[in-house]
């Protein structure tokens, strides 16, 4: 397997291990506390660290779209992340928009429902320095609806990344948290979204085919996961196409795709999209 180019524009990093975080290629550590299953990785403190490229799994192509809409960016680079865990994506994309020169500035836009993940998502910005004026790290839902929403209880944080709107009408516990409409996030940028990660459970069906217009006039490029079946990926691909967005990548759920990379088993789907009305 070969990785892609775009990683070239970006330089591994040496870390020096704190004993408890695992580190990516770029430097950003997490906590394996916010992954149950990570902790076996972390390496022993005060051992130097040679960052990997990241591995071919079904994440590969997050960090692909992530890198290309930084290598794109020039003057204030800004990312939205909805359903954003501890901020993975957002955190890299931060990370990476930093160490390049034709970047003058980063905004971002972290959404997470569950205020576990919500509290990791501001110590994960904290502990790489990440947070800055511009950086609003918003504990609510995504949802088709501005007020509040009641989100499911996660009884195992450290292992449950999959909770969705949809799952309350299914019964169990509840929490009410804070709902925001696509345009509450939009509104926080000064300008043009350059990448926009979306992986709410299932909820982007939701969310994203009342907002059509607005993520034409508003995001560069976006890469949603898709949940629940084919016939909703199928469908929410023919919605970006239909308004002119330029596919670059679609890899349906539940499939072992041919990818540039090789072969990639996916679990849930991924499409990405690129907007040429704005650049």
């Amino acid at each position: 397997m070969n990785h892609d180019p775009v990683f070239t524009h970006f330089r591994p990093s040496e870390v020096v291990a704190d004993g408890v975080s695992v580190y990516d290629f770029l430097g950003v550590k997490t906590d394996t506390r916010f992954k149950k299953a990570w902790v076996q990785f972390a390496a022993p403190a005060g051992k130097a660290v040679q960052a990997r490229l990241p591995a071919f799994n079904e994440h590969y192509p997050d960090w692909v779209l992530t890198l290309e809409s930084v290598l794109r960016a020039s003057g204030t680079y800004r990312v939205a992340e909805l359903g954003a865990g501890w901020g993975t994506w957002s955190s890299i994309a931060a990370a990476a928009a930093r160490t390049r020169p034709q970047i003058s500035g980063v905004e971002v836009v972290a959404l997470e429902a569950d205020p576990t993940h919500h509290k990791w998502l501001q110590q994960h910005f904290a502990v790489n320095g990440l947070k800055a004026d511009g950086v609003h790290l918003v504990h609510g839902a995504i949802s088709k609806e501005r007020g509040q929403a009641r989100f499911p209880v996660i009884e195992n944080p450290d292992e449950d990344y999959g909770a969705s709107l949809r799952q309350v009408n299914n019964g169990g516990d509840f929490i009410v948290v804070d709902s925001f409409i696509l345009e509450d996030v939009i509104s926080k940028f000064t300008g043009a979204v350059d990448f926009m990660h979306v992986d709410i459970q299932g909820a982007e069906y939701d969310v994203i085919p009342d907002n059509m217009d607005l993520l034409k006039r508003s995001v560069k490029s976006i890469m949603i996961g898709t949940h629940i079946s084919l016939q909703h990926h199928e469908g929410m691909r023919d919605r970006f196409l239909e308004r002119g967005w330029r596919e670059r990548m679609n890899y349906p759920r539940m499939a072992l795709c041919d990818t540039p990379y090789g072969k990639i088993q996916f679990g849930d789907g991924v499409l990405g999209f690129e907007n040429p009305d704005l650049f």
